[in-house]
């Protein structure tokens, strides 16, 4: 379905003449490699949310024995490095990531970006939201995409991991440990994010505040703002708290099923210990 892929790349806006250029390179690769099973695009600009600084989330497909997947992941980065005037790229394994692949990313000098996850033809990584097939000649990505649900055991991982965070920020404080701190913090907002997600409805709540703004921006509250800290010891006290009061409020709006797996004397614990700090 190259053809169609090709109609698609010619009817991004005209912004997006680098983003244009740069799946046209690689579409024209995947063409000529009899290798590549399927190549697509997905995220912002498969949702035809892009814009001239979109990076280019993207996905392929190539048919080889596990023992040559290596030299051919080799073959694709050629390709991506050569789809645009290059500054650097690099690849590697996302982290938690169980099935062969390889995360290759690309910077260009014109601020473009390519973000693409090669896999083995074997490998059935399941349907991705917003995506666009540009090329699929055997018909592999034929299935529509069907969310998955979050567990309550994702939702309490998600919740005690924000908790567990919150307990560190004042850990960090008692010891006057602010940049340790400030990093804990962000980290229990990454979980927030999550969950607030899933209260939502949102798909790919695992992305957090990426899929609250591309799906349902009005479900941020403004009073996240008040869990953003500069570098003092009252500010990230302030901040843990507010951040404290927020996750107690999600979770009593959460589907009956995750709010019965949520850690809730984890939960009590630390938001009577940040309420202690400064005072101990």
């Amino acid at each position: 379905m190259s053809g169609g892929g090709r109609a698609w790349i010619a009817a991004l806006p005209e912004a997006m003449d680098g983003q244009r250029q740069i799946l046209r390179n690689l579409l024209d690769w995947c063409e000529a490699e009899q290798r590549v099973v399927f190549f697509a695009v997905a995220c912002s600009v498969g949702r035809g949310a892009g814009d001239s600084l979109s990076d280019l989330d993207t996905g392929l497909a190539i048919d080889v024995a596990e023992a040559d997947f290596d030299a051919a992941v080799a073959d694709v980065q050629r390709a991506v490095e050569q789809a645009s005037e290059l500054v650097d790229s690099y690849h590697h394994k996302l982290p938690g990531v169980g099935f062969t692949h390889e995360r290759i990313f690309a910077q260009y000098a014109s601020r473009c970006q390519v973000d693409l996850v090669v896999i083995p033809a074997s490998v059935d990584y399941g349907e991705v939201k917003d995506e666009v097939v540009l090329y699929d000649p055997r018909g592999r990505r034929a299935k529509p995409f069907e969310p998955r649900p979050v567990t309550p055991a994702q939702a309490r991982e998600w919740a005690f991991n924000a908790w567990a965070c919150l307990a560190d920020v004042g850990k960090y404080l008692r010891r006057r440990s602010y940049w340790e701190a400030m990093e804990r913090l962000h980290q229990a907002r990454n979980d927030y994010w999550r969950l607030l997600a899933t209260s939502a409805g949102i798909a790919n709540p695992q992305y957090g505040i990426t899929s609250l703004l591309d799906y349902a921006p009005d479900q941020v509250p403004a009073e996240m703002s008040g869990t953003v800290a500069t570098l003092s010891f009252g500010d990230l006290l302030g901040a843990a708290r507010q951040l404290a009061a927020r996750l107690n409020e999600i979770g009593a709006v959460l589907a009956p099923e995750y709010r019965a797996a949520l850690p809730g004397a984890m939960a009590a614990y630390i938001t009577a210990d940040l309420n202690l700090a400064g005072q101990d």
